[in-house]
Order: structure tokens, then sequence, then C-alpha cells
């Protein structure tokens, strides 16, 4: 089961915009299990995410809707499909201008995204993969690339870090940069998106069951104060979700790092608070419960920990008393707070990696005036005869069908 079948719908769906054309009303909503937009016509308010997401889910899931059609017309209570079309006129399609492979170090290993084998789907914009190495063996890896052209920001500043990171060498509790992904288009390598050594087991926030030991969260902090105080990294999102246990060396690893910053860019966001937060995660259970409605990127990690709700959940198991996994964290904080608020202490990274500004967009060929775009509609190019970066592939709820039974769906969309 892959991440869009259990997931909720506005985690798989968002919806772009919503506005009129001579056919009516419509939403233009993207699908990231199928990597694919649609204009969803319903003559009603379509600024409704709930009621858009319901009936896109509907009827792309009973793969009523066309592989090539790019709208859809559906009753107003989004219960009917009425018509659907292909006509490149209605297609809103954007295609993000991504960057050529020089911009990037030449000494990057590098893998085709032809050559990646999909073999889940994780998240938004995140698969497993697998491609062929050198003796007859294959890789698993993650793969995470741009295909939202809102992103495209987020992107740029998430895969400098990494590379940046591992320029300074692979570290034991850090998920390691494995290859950039390219793709060629009208003769130019294109940078889509790059990947990251695959780690099996889930997340600490997939199984509550799992042990989580005392020397789990003293590397943690090893790891918190390498990325803050050596490359001046903050991670800005070291939750339970983004903690793995890596079974073949007993390691914790921290992966994901798209909400990444440099040290000093966001003060209001503290490591330090977050892995208070993740530990009472782990421990209780109970974060959903008690901080209902609160995000837990504003919670005071000191507050926290004195506060009387450090009780274990009974299905949690732990090496350690709680008692003494709260001795460390506390002692942590304390040492970090202080020097935070020491001006003669102030935290300054001793080997920060470097943050390359965004390049400036390229030229784009807008109604016959050249202008900077970060991404441009595939419109255009099907009406110009030009070359795209294809995306699009069968929905989560399609892979089983028994017309795909001996295949295998590359990182393309493809099924060969």
């Amino acid at each position: 089961m892959t991440f869009f079948e259990h997931c909720d719908l506005d985690q798989r769906f968002t919806l772009s915009k919503s506005s009129w054309t001579p056919r009516g009303q419509y939403a233009l909503v993207f699908d990231f299990d199928q990597r694919r937009a649609i204009k969803l016509y319903m003559n009603e308010d379509t600024s409704d995410e709930d009621v858009v997401f319901k009936s896109m889910a509907k009827f792309v899931d009973s793969g009523a809707i066309r592989s090539d059609s790019v709208w859809i017309q559906v009753s107003p209570d989004g219960n009917e499909l009425i018509d659907q079309g292909s006509e490149v006129e209605e297609d809103y399609t954007m295609i993000p201008c991504y960057w050529t492979r020089d911009q990037f170090p030449p000494a990057l290993p590098s893998v085709r995204r032809s050559d990646l084998v999909e073999l889940d789907r994780l998240g938004l914009q995140v698969d497993r993969v697998a491609y062929d190495i050198p003796e007859g063996h294959t890789k698993e890896a993650t793969f995470k690339y741009l295909v939202y052209e809102n992103n495209i920001g987020a992107f740029w500043e998430e895969v400098n870090c990494i590379i940046g990171m591992h320029a300074r060498g692979t570290h034991p509790n850090i998920v390691s940069f494995d290859r950039l992904v390219t793709e060629t288009v009208k003769g130019v390598e294109k940078i889509v998106g790059f990947t990251t050594d695959f780690i099996p087991g889930g997340t600490l926030d997939d199984s509550k069951t799992r042990l989580f030991k005392l020397k789990y969260l003293h590397q943690l902090i090893e790891t918190v104060d390498f990325l803050n105080l050596e490359l001046g990294v903050v991670h800005g999102d070291v939750l339970s979700w983004n903690l793995l246990i890596d079974e073949r060396t007993d390691n914790i690893l921290l992966f994901d790092f798209n909400s990444a910053f440099p040290l000093g860019e966001k003060p209001e966001i503290s490591d330090v608070d977050l892995v208070v937060v993740a530990m009472f995660d782990v421990i209780t259970r109970s974060l959903g419960d008690v901080f209902d409605g609160e995000s837990p990127y504003e919670i005071d990690g000191v507050q926290l920990l004195a506060a009387d709700l450090w009780e274990k959940d009974p299905e949690v198991n732990l090496d350690a008393d709680v008692f003494e996994f709260l001795r460390v964290l506390k002692a942590w904080v304390e040492r970090r707070k202080a020097a935070e608020e020491d001006p003669e202490t102030e935290e300054v990274a001793r080997n920060p990696v470097e943050w390359p500004e965004l390049p400036d967009p390229p030229l784009v060929d807008c109604s016959g005036v050249m202008e900077p775009r970060e991404s441009e509609m595939r419109q255009r190019l099907i009406m110009a005869g030009q070359p795209y970066m294809a995306w699009q592939r069968p929905s989560s709820h399609d892979l089983s069908l028994p017309e795909n039974k001996g295949k295998v769906l590359l990182a393309t969309g493809e099924f060969v």
C-alpha cells in the first residue's frame, strides 16, 4: 500500500487556483499521486477543498478519468462525472524550469531518471526506487524530486543543503546523499531530483512498540549539535516522522531536510525545542492529544520538560527509566539555551555549509514576450512542438491492475 492509499485527501491533492473560463468556474487541482494537474468544473463554488478533493479522488481512483484528460466536468454536488476532455487549450499544467547539470558540483555522481524503477510511493514527491549498479547488483534508494512548481525555491534549498553536508563527509546519524537524478531535454542535462540511502523499517512515528534506547537520544543530541554548531544547519523538523532506526548499525538516523535553513535565519524555530517535542512524542505518544491544534514547532522545550506530562505509553518500550531520559534532555537543553542567551558564547558554526542563492529564472516565451519565469505552461510547449519533461504516472489504485502484472514502473511514469 502506497502513501497515497491511506493519506488524507488534503495531503494528496492541492488546490492551485479557482477561477472562471467560458466553460464555467473551475478548480485547478494537482494530484501528487498521479503527478498530474486537472481542471475540475462543477458550476459551483470550487473553493471548497473538501468537495473538490472528494470528487477528484472518486473519479481518479475509479479509473473514470482518462489518462489524457486535462479537464473534467462534474455535477454540482461532485458525485457525477458529466464530461471530460484533452484539448490543449485547457491544459494548465506547469513544468518547472529545471537547473542544468553545470550548476552543481561536477564530481557528484548521478543517475538518469529513466534508469530508476519505482518500488513504493513514500510521500509527496518522494519515492522508493531501485537502479542497477556495477557487477550486476541493484541498489535501493529514496528519490526526492521536483514536479510541483510552487516547491522550486524550497527544493533548491534542500538539495544544496544535502550537497553541502555531503561535501563535509558522511555522518553516522544522518541519512547520506547518494546521487543527483538527471534528464536530458533538448540536448541539455537537467537536474530533476536526488537520491539518498534508503533505510527500511519505517520511522519512529510508524511504530510505538519498537525499543527506543537511551543511546539513541545521546546520538540525536550529538547530531543536532553537529548540524547546528559545526555546519550551521538548523534541520527545522526534528520530529518522530523524520527519525529512523537503522537495524544494521543500531543507530538513530535523521533525514528530510526540506525545512532546513542556516543557523540564525529563523530564531523562532529551534532544533533543541523540537528534540524535546520528538522525545515527548516517542515516550508518551500523546503529542496530538495534549497539544491538540497547536503546532509542534511552537512548543517551548523548557516548559514542556518542566510539565508533569511525561507518562510513558504502556505500549512504548524503553531501555531506561523515563527519569533518565529526562535527566539527559534537561542537561543538554540547559547547556544549549544558556549558550544561546549568553552574548559571550554566541552560537556560531565552525564549518558552515554554503547556501548558494537561487539562480535567476530563465527567460520563457510568454505569448511572444520573453520573461524570466521559474516554470512554463505545458500548453505552450505542446503548441510550439517542443519537448517537455513528462511526470504523469498511473494512480496507486491502478498499480495492481491485471494489464500491469509482470511489468515495472519507471520513475518516468512509464510501465515497461
